[in-house]
């Protein structure tokens, strides 16, 4: 059987594709591209791109390990341990993506190359630093031409962080409805009629909408188009995205900790006992799942190299990315994904983008003050969650919260007990199919019970 594999979200480009062999992900450039790839070479662009951290590193390989009529050469690139999408993303996150794509145009251009594609999908993220991935994006500069990724940059990167800044960060998810970009058209109905006071929204959204942008792949004139009036794009651009920020607003969990009815000492004795089990775990990776504004994940990061935090909650998961950021927890990297509607498969034949768990395993789950909402708020039976958890992890830290607990009473306070099955005894019953508990401890004077478990 062939141990190459092309991936499948690689094929739209005639410059080159990637592909995986022994469990490593390749490069291929095409003799298409051989030119450009020189000159992304022999510019000095791809040095300082790489050197300051902006694109990822590559070693170039003489194999043709595909034996392909259209090789020219092959590039090893470093290894993203986790692989997300735009859709998954909070807005500071989208924000340094977009800060980043116009960074990289600029030192393109100085360097004789322009980027010809402006897609949030170019770039990952190693923890909290995003990093650009697709080398083959850079093609000769043509100082009598616009832009050719305008549009597309508005689309995929200025729509969306409008549409947050203006209305609520939720809508960055419309990317996974829209993966090249949410239209023009729909982000003048959607955008509040003060937007238009700003200048730069008014000249790259409703004037560029009019302009029927979306047959036209930018909204300048092409004739006597000049390297100035290039860069004054890219400065009014660079501009607006910097500027743009998120009300401060409380949602419904991001003061979770900070109000919570059970106070700081129940924190606290969590976060403790916690500690003291983690040198019986084994691993190198933790999923923290329903993370809130991320206490027990930063935790986390002086023990584990890789640790994904993900909550349905945007503002959470934004304000739990901005103190990664600013601590230097770089191993962390926060996601905005509901555990009860993950990511799911989309593109051609379902196969350009997989699912959240296709791509992500952990040797250990956190599952903190998660199962009552799992349990009560969205009438999940405890052997299904019990199921699902043995498919992603080896070890689980799970919390037991009982009916007589405050926040299940508030829950429960404007619905009708429909749960005589949820028990102390019934959550071990549907958890002992799956795993061993190793460790039991009740935290502090609560009637809450932690839980370490190993998978059998």
């Amino acid at each position: 059987m062939s141990k190459e594999k092309r991936h499948p979200a690689s094929f739209r480009d005639p410059s080159g594709f990637v592909f995986e062999y022994e469990r490593k992900f390749y490069r291929q450039v095409n003799k298409c591209y051989a030119d450009n790839y020189r000159l992304l070479q022999d510019s000095g662009l791809y040095s300082a791109l790489t050197k300051s951290g902006k694109l990822i590193v590559h070693e170039e390989l003489s194999k043709n390990i595909l034996q392909s009529e259209n090789w020219f050469s092959t590039l090893l690139p470093e290894q993203v341990t986790s692989i997300s999408y735009p859709y998954e993303w909070c807005f500071d996150q989208l924000k340094d993506a977009a800060l980043l794509t116009l960074d990289i145009l600029k030192e393109s251009i100085d360097h004789g190359m322009i980027l010809k594609d402006a897609t949030p999908f170019n770039i990952q993220f190693r923890g909290t630093k995003p990093v650009f991935i697709d080398t083959l994006s850079f093609e000769k500069y043509d100082d009598t031409k616009p832009w050719v990724a305008y549009r597309q940059f508005i689309e995929c990167f200025a729509v969306p962080l409008l549409l947050a800044s203006y209305r609520s960060p939720e809508l960055i998810r419309l990317l996974q409805m829209y993966p090249d970009g949410v239209p023009l058209q729909m982000a003048s109905k959607l955008l509040p009629f003060r937007s238009r006071f700003n200048f730069n929204v008014l000249l790259h959204v409703f004037l560029a909408a009019k302009l029927n942008a979306r047959q036209s792949n930018n909204t300048v004139n092409r004739q006597n188009f000049s390297k100035q009036k290039l860069n004054n794009i890219i400065n009014s651009l660079y501009t607006l995205i910097s500027r743009l920020e998120l009300k401060r607003t409380n949602s419904l969990w991001n003061d979770y900790y900070t109000n919570t009815v059970l106070g700081k000492d129940y924190v606290d004795q969590k976060n403790n006992i916690i500690n003291d089990w983690l040198p019986f775990v084994q691993g190198n990776s933790v999923l923290d799942i329903g993370t809130n504004t991320g206490l027990f994940a930063l935790e986390a990061c002086s023990k584990f190299t890789n640790v994904i935090a993900i909550d349905s909650d945007s503002l959470c998961v934004n304000d739990l990315y901005q103190k990664a950021k600013h601590t230097g927890c770089n191993n962390l990297l926060p996601l905005c994904v509901d555990i009860t509607m993950p990511s799911p498969a989309i593109g051609w034949n379902n196969q350009e983008r997989s699912d959240f768990f296709t791509r992500y395993r952990a040797d250990v789950v956190y599952a903190l003050a998660l199962i009552h909402h799992l349990a009560f708020a969205k009438n999940i039976p405890l052997p299904v969650i019990a199921a699902k958890f043995s498919q992603i992890c080896k070890f689980l830290i799970i919390e037991f919260v009982p009916k007589d607990d405050p926040k299940v009473i508030l829950m429960l306070a404007a619905r009708e007990d429909i749960f005589e099955f949820y028990s102390e005894s019934s959550f071990e019953e549907a958890f002992s199919e799956f795993f061993v508990t190793e460790r039991k401890m009740k935290v502090g004077s609560t009637n809450r019970i932690l839980y370490l478990m190993n998978k059998r």
